[in-house]
């Protein structure tokens, strides 16, 4: 009956996915603050880096916990 759920740290879709979001709102703050970009641009920009970013650190992660 009291089954708690907790976040799994060392699952890889959960930690792309707050990378992407994290990379998304440091996108937007930037260019709409800074340099009035536009939010749509500032939305695809932070999507891409949150998820190039996610995907290698994940990775190397993966790979240095091996050697």
């Amino acid at each position: 009956m009291n089954e708690h759920r907790r976040f799994d740290r060392e699952n890889p879709w959960l930690f792309v996915f707050v990378n992407v979001v994290v990379g998304i709102v440091v996108v937007s703050a930037i260019q709409t603050l800074l340099f009035d970009g536009s939010l749509t641009g500032a939305l695809i920009e932070g999507t891409a880096l949150g998820l190039a970013c996610g995907v290698t650190l994940f990775y190397l992660r993966d790979n240095t916990v091996r050697s």
